[in-house]
This record gives structure tokens, C-alpha cells and sequence, in this order.
């Protein structure tokens, strides 16, 4: 009997390994470091990119200082401007922000305003979008406890991908 409890014991203390290193696995080597993705400054410019491309633009709303922004940024959207070999853009948009870029009729336009066109009060929220800035499938708000995010968001980018494609 005491082999056998012991042997429990082992098993016990072996499964629990990866789910202690989970957290410390995840996190990047450098996790005091910025993170900063791409900002718009010329919507114009960028949507004959996505038309010519055939690409989708993924909008990252987010505000200075979130902690769940940092997480995705860092965690789900930066390493898919270094992994991804086209196929996708990505901007960062702060949704109180006052800076402005050419919008796509020319003029000039606020991050809050664009934010405020999509409706976007709470972050984070990912939206992806076509060359015309139509909406292509729900956004994904928030982030998930349950460590499916990076699932849901690959998923919105291959649907927006393959209704980019088909236009």
C-alpha cells in the first residue's frame, strides 16, 4: 500500500507540472518591455494596400494604461506582425485619442472619432474590417479567462480573410 500511495503521490505532483508552468510559460521573456503595434496614418493609402493585397485590416482599440489591451497586444496581435508573412494589416487605435490621419475620403479624422463610428466604448475590442472599413464578422470584446482567445481571433481573421478573397 505505501508503494502505491506513493507512487500516486508522483503522479499527483507530475500532473500538476505544466499546469504550474502555464502562466509562466505564456508570458514573454521581456514582459516589462512595450509592445507597440502600427498606428493609421493614412487611411486612404492603407486601404488600396487591403484591395490590392486582398487582405483584411484588423482594428485594435484600445486606452493607454489597459492591462487586458497590453495582453493582447503583446500576446495575440504583435506576434502575428512578426509570424505572418501577409495575409493580414494591423492598427492600434486608442479610442479616447485626439490624433488624427487622412480618412478615406481625404479628410482628416480622430482615433476617438473612428472608434466612436464603431461604436466602441469598452476595451479591448478587435474589429476587422475590408478596404471600405465594413465590418467583416462581430468583433471580439474583451478577453477571455479561459485561454481560448487566440482560437476566437484566429478564427475571425480566416473568416475575414476568406470573405476578403471572395470580393
Amino acid at each position: 500500500m505505501a508503494g502505491t500511495a506513493g507512487r500516486r503521490a508522483t503522479l499527483v505532483r507530475l500532473a500538476m507540472l505544466p499546469l504550474a508552468a502555464v502562466p509562466f510559460a505564456a508570458r514573454p521573456q521581456h514582459a516589462h518591455e512595450a509592445v507597440e503595434l502600427p498606428r493609421i496614418d493614412d487611411l486612404r493609402s492603407i486601404a488600396a494596400q487591403m484591395r490590392r493585397e486582398r487582405v483584411p485590416l484588423l482594428l485594435f482599440f484600445s486606452t493607454a494604461g489597459c492591462p487586458f489591451c497590453l495582453e493582447v497586444r503583446r500576446n495575440h496581435l504583435a506576434p502575428r506582425l512578426k509570424d505572418d508573412a501577409g495575409g493580414l494589416l494591423i492598427r492600434e487605435l486608442e479610442i479616447a485619442s485626439r490624433r488624427s490621419f487622412v480618412a478615406l475620403d481625404g479628410g482628416t479624422q480622430t482615433e476617438a472619432e473612428l472608434a466612436a463610428r464603431f461604436g466602441v466604448r469598452r476595451v479591448p475590442v478587435v474589429q476587422l474590417v475590408d478596404a471600405k472599413l465594413a465590418p467583416l464578422g462581430k468583433p471580439l470584446v474583451g478577453i477571455d479567462a479561459s485561454g481560448f482567445y487566440d482560437s476566437y481571433l484566429t478564427a475571425a481573421i480566416e473568416e475575414a480573410q476568406r470573405a476578403v478573397r471572395g470580393q
